[in-house]
């Protein structure tokens, strides 16, 4: 009997891996691409964007941060200290799961805090009071996911130290990852001055409009945001974040149809609160403090010849920013010091990751498997507030 329960079982297992290969095999999209690359996406949230009120919050954050600042001697440093998040009314801190429990043993020289409400509404009501309407359109949010994503850039704007998902677990620990070892080794050192380190998520510039509807893109490129590491408080890269999903969160509120209130697709949310409005907000903090002929800009430019993406239509004039090119099919890390920034502009030092690093298992992007030699951090893109129900396996 126990011979046949065990034959069972392992058919079992056998039916469901045969399963899921078919699955794969029928879904996994043709690799359908163009010959010119688009380098650049234009955000319907920054067609008009509010500046006053931008303008106010980015103040607001600069104010809290120069009152931290005098407390602490005016050190930047971020404690080693790992971030999750967690909210929702059916959650406890005992029900976390075995990804949550494997990243903090792994890396257990680090602190570890586990965010949920209790905790973040102390942050929203008391920390970031001051900040314009941020209580109120934390609070408006008809799902946590949104919540989650506007708590991550304040937190680790605020605290620094490194983030991760629930459903994010370590292939390795944090500082053993080899590609973040001399990273770290020259923050230690003071040779490096870098406020995030952020890692690449999709990297299809090439891909055709097919392809896009096929994986349910409205980008070719973005950055993860599900783990993200400050080695410094204060990241202007984060503030910025901040600054625009507050913004991109009002715009799309007054947008909406008053009876019915603010409804949030798939596609809002990723670019109001998530990877959209986050990617954005990097860039466009590079292109305005970089000076003209920063090697970041320059291969922006050049990268565009024969496309026309940064040419103005009004004047005909190129614009002289920072676009995606320079981090398309990067296979080692791309760091900005902070010092490289024009005189006058503050940009805090960015290291951008290769996709091997932290976006692995993913059917694109030339990322590899969970197993691939560079894998620090594996995903499981769980996003179980995604309505397509193949997402997890195949996005």
């Amino acid at each position: 009997m126990a011979e046949f329960v065990g034959s069972r079982t392992k058919l079992a297992g056998y039916c469901t891996t045969y399963v899921r290969v078919l699955l794969y095999h029928r879904w996994l999209p043709d690799y359908d691409v163009g010959e010119i690359p688009r380098f650049l996406h234009r955000s319907p949230y920054r067609e008009s964007p509010d500046r006053e009120y931008e303008s106010s919050v980015s103040e607001a954050l600069r104010r809290i941060e120069q009152r931290a600042l005098a407390q602490n001697g005016r050190d930047l440093v971020a404690e080693e200290r790992i971030w999750q998040i967690r909210i929702g009314k059916q959650f406890t801190k005992e029900q976390r799961g075995s990804d949550s429990h494997a990243f903090e043993e792994k890396n257990h020289e680090w602190k570890y805090t586990l965010v949920t409400d209790d905790e973040a509404h102390g942050y929203i009501s008391s920390l970031f009071s001051t900040v314009p309407d941020l209580e109120n359109l934390y609070n408006s949010y008809p799902y946590d996911v949104l919540r989650s994503d506007l708590l991550r850039y304040l937190i680790l704007w605020y605290f620094g130290g490194y983030y991760a998902d629930m459903d994010v677990f370590p292939a390795q620990s944090i500082k053993q990852c080899r590609t973040l070892r001399p990273i770290l080794s020259d923050l230690r050192a003071g040779s490096a001055n870098i406020s995030l380190l952020v890692g690449v998520e999709i990297d299809e510039p090439y891909a055709s409009t097919r392809l896009m509807h096929d994986w349910r893109w409205i980008r070719r490129y973005g950055l993860i945001q599900y783990t993200m590491y400050a080695p410094q408080r204060f990241s202007p890269f984060l503030r910025e974040a901040v600054v625009r999903v507050l913004a991109h969160t009002r715009q799309h509120h007054r947008s909406s149809i008053p009876i019915l209130g603010p409804t949030y697709s798939q596609e809002t949310i990723l670019e109001v609160t998530g990877p959209g409005v986050f990617t954005d907000a990097v860039l466009d903090v590079l292109s305005n403090t970089l000076p003209p002929a920063h090697p970041l800009v320059a291969s922006s430019v050049e990268s565009d010849l024969g496309i026309g993406d940064l040419i103005a239509p009004a004047s005909g004039q190129v614009a002289r920013r920072v676009t995606w090119a320079p981090f398309h099919k990067i296979r080692e890390p791309v760091c900005v010091d902070a010092q490289d920034a024009a005189v006058g502009s503050a940009m805090g030092g960015l290291c951008v990751l290769p996709v091997s690093v932290w976006g692995n298992g993913q059917r694109h992007s030339g990322a590899e498997n969970f197993q691939g030699a560079h894998a620090c951090v594996n995903h499981r893109f769980g996003g179980s507030w995604k309505k397509e129900w193949w997402r997890p396996y195949f996005g």
